[in-house]
């Protein structure tokens, strides 16, 4: 599966965007709003992104429940 992945890097030129950096990817969390928010500190943890960078956590169909994004 790894072997269809572009390199890792920067400079990557998307041939439908050349010169350009490729676009970002969207990180999504669901769960309780314990959980979701133990996990923003532990990927904060690891130094990707800060607690303020995701959004306003927003209830899902499933009570109880909320969803994310980074």
């Amino acid at each position: 599966m790894t072997k269809n992945l572009p390199p890792n890097s920067d400079e990557n030129q998307n041939p439908e965007n050349p010169g350009r950096k490729p676009k970002k990817v969207k990180h999504i969390l669901i769960g309780s709003p314990e959980q979701v928010r133990h996990t923003i500190y532990a990927i904060y943890a690891l130094k990707y992104a800060y607690p303020d960078e995701w959004s306003t956590p927003e209830p899902t169909e499933n009570p109880g429940e909320v969803g994310i994004v980074l």
